[in-house]
């Protein structure tokens, strides 16, 4: 069927596309006539990709006329957009192997190339439907779409049975690859063979037609962009929160051009969208407290960058002697490797990947829902600034303005550190004495460049000018590493303010105490330094310690997470609700042990537990091998065997990752 073209596809005018009556040998006539085929082809590729694709339109759950438009567009667009690298490719072949075959038709190397930049162009359009229908499949089972970390699963031996199928699911996906095949084949056919198919062609698109239908494609595309930018500067979260419908998905941000057209919004830290026009399912039942449930007062501090071998006697001497008398988790890992993913899961007990929807709907935590509802005088301080990341619109948002409290840009960040302390203090002393209070305290002192005044040094030599354009790490990386412990040492005598104060003024027996770290910093013990750079114990691993009032101390060696954190707090404030209705964690307190942790950054989740570590790519372009190493983050010899030993936890992982999603 590929081996030799039809004579009226053959003798073609270029103009038309229309077979003319006997043989012209013009140059260049058998690679026109291979492309009437291929623009024929690709066009009943496009048709039946929007059949397959159709599938994503059940995943909008919003429909104003805006939200359409913009969708129908995408729908329009999207698939041509995915058909667009085949198209190139195929291109590209015809013209290359034509030029080196040359060009009469129906010689030996004419039909030659016609096989193969045929064939190529069905089997790359099969791949294409296979990859959407898959990844539509994937969205109704799961709610996101195909990433890297289904792919490891997919492709690796055993994966598929990790995704809750056997045997027949993978020849049943075999079979739909054939199908594929069959049926780009068959367009194919249809498109070389059909006389009735080339003459409707010539008649309905002629080459005006198509120019004017690509040209179309290309506005449809400009519509969606704008439309993307202006919603997304206007936060209207109905189109942004549409955008995930298909996948692999580029937004556009113009908030500057959006804001000189007038169209950008002041975004509304208070603004929180109704349950029934967003895509999350959070919290999954109602939250109740116990009659009578006590009304704890709660102080929650949090370090930038503060690593779990920095509570120590020598370095952090106060924070230790307190760890003493309190709950000192000594296994604790963070949600993140950076502070947005590490932060999120503190305060909403959820993977990090949960941060972009979170975000998109400015949906604040539960933790601090059960918080307000109780009337609790709140107040958050920070040294750094609360938009970035976009606190603001995520943990914070139901927080008045007036109540967030940020750093002076003009101060360094121990400065930042003292000054906040003694607002906080004094906050607390002008509460309403009927009303219990939270106060939340971020810190910036351990932050690269590192913060400390001349009295908190402990640690020399150190760099004194942490110059990020002329340091070397090989030669300077213990010096800057000097400096990050000072900088803890004076972040430990600011934490020794706020305890001293809660002490003094009599209030110790009544709050519930949170010191943890953001995250961790590696100084390039696995070839890293900061954070951000991947999943090492340096990176992940923070203290952790509870003070719970009534609760006797003890220093604990099983594992704990962030994820844990909120679960623990609401169970001690009588929340009556299993922490599986709005977390992925447990009451630390409780009688269920974690056996292991997930950890997120922008683009990977990495299962942590006592066999190893296993990095996963799950962004929509990341397709990446998975990395597994033991905890001690040193490389394993069978990453396969790491995998096929957890099938059934990274299953259970998939479907959290999708628990709160409609």
């Amino acid at each position: 069927m590929l081996g030799r073209l039809p004579p009226e596809l053959v003798m073609t005018d270029a103009r038309t596309d229309i077979a003319t009556p006997g043989p012209v040998p013009v140059a260049g006539s058998a690679r026109r006539a291979r492309s009437a085929v291929l623009w024929r082809f690709l066009l009943l590729s496009w048709l039946l990709l929007l059949v397959n694709a159709s599938g994503y339109l059940a995943q909008v759950s919003v429909l104003s006329p805006w939200t359409v438009a913009y969708v129908a567009a995408m729908f329009l667009t999207y698939p041509a957009m995915y058909l667009l690298p085949v198209a190139l490719l195929v291109v590209l072949a015809n013209r290359a192997l034509s030029w080196r075959a040359g060009s009469r038709p129906g010689s030996a190397a004419s039909r030659r190339v016609s096989t193969f930049v045929l064939g190529l162009a069905v089997a790359l359009t099969a791949c294409v439907q296979l990859l959407i229908f898959a990844d539509v499949q994937i969205v109704r089972l799961y709610g996101y779409h195909i990433n890297g970390f289904v792919w490891n699963l997919m492709i690796t031996p055993g994966g598929i049975a990790s995704l809750g199928a056997g045997r027949s699911t993978e020849l049943t996906f075999a079979l739909l690859a054939l199908l594929a095949l069959v049926a780009e084949a068959l367009l194919l056919a249809l498109a070389l063979r059909s006389t009735r198919c080339a003459a409707a062609c010539a008649r309905l698109f002629p080459r005006g037609v198509r120019i004017a239908l690509a040209c179309g494609l290309v506005a449809l595309s400009a519509f969606e962009r704008v439309s993307y930018g202006i919603a997304d500067a206007a936060n209207f979260r109905q189109v942004v929160t549409a955008a995930a419908t298909f996948p692999f998905y580029q937004p556009l941000r113009m908030h500057k051009i959006a804001k000189a057209l007038g169209f950008a919004a002041e975004r509304d830290s208070s603004l929180r969208m109704k349950v029934d026009e967003v895509n999350l399912r959070y919290p999954l039942a109602p939250l109740a407290r116990a009659p009578g449930s006590r009304d704890w007062n709660i102080v929650w501090l949090v370090s930038e960058s503060l690593r779990a071998d920095m509570l120590d006697p020598e370095i952090m001497p106060a924070t230790s002697a307190f760890a003493e008398r309190a709950l000192d988790f000594r296994h604790h890992y963070s949600g993140g490797n950076g502070t947005r993913m590490g932060m999120f899961a503190m305060f909403y007990g959820l993977y990090g990947s949960y941060w972009f929807p979170f975000l998109s709907e400015t949906r604040g935590p539960v933790f601090f829902d059960v918080l307000l509802d109780a009337g609790y005088d709140c107040q958050a301080f920070t040294s750094a600034k609360f938009s970035f990341p976009e606190f603001n619109e995520t943990i914070f948002a139901r927080f008045p303005r007036e109540r967030l409290h940020e750093g002076d840009d003009a101060l360094a960040g121990w400065e930042n550190d003292r000054s906040n302390v003694s607002a906080l203090l004094a906050g607390i002393d002008a509460r309403p004495a009927d009303r219990p209070f939270f106060r939340f305290m971020f810190f910036e002192s351990p932050h690269a460049r590192y913060y400390f005044p001349p009295e908190s040094v402990i640690r020399t030599p150190y760099l004194a000018d942490l110059n990020y354009a002329t340091m070397d790490l090989s030669r300077d990386i213990g010096l800057i590493k000097n400096r990050y412990v000072n900088a803890c040492h004076h972040l430990d005598s600011q934490l020794q303010r706020v305890l001293d104060g809660l002490s003094e003024r009599g209030l110790l027996d009544s709050t519930l105490v949170v010191i943890t770290g953001d995250h961790g910093e590696e100084f390039m013990e696995h070839g890293r330094w900061g954070h951000h750079a991947g999943f090492s114990e340096q990176q992940t691993r923070t203290p952790l310690v509870l003070w719970v009032p009534g609760t006797a101390p003890a220093r604990v060696s099983a594992l704990s997470s962030h994820l844990d954190i909120v679960p623990t707090l609401l169970a001690r404030l009588g929340v009556t609700n299993p922490p599986s209705d709005f977390s992925l964690g447990h009451d630390l307190l409780g009688s269920e042990l974690r056996t292991d942790t997930v950890i997120a950054d922008w683009d990977n989740l990495a299962c942590v537990d006592a066999d190893g570590k296993g990095v996963f790519p799950v962004n929509h372009g990341g397709f990446a091998g998975v990395q597994v190493t033991t905890v001690d983050d040193a490389p394993v010899a069978d990453p396969d065997a790491w995998i096929a030993a957890h099938r059934e936890r990274l299953q259970r992982v998939m479907k959290e990752l999708s628990r709160f999603s409609k």
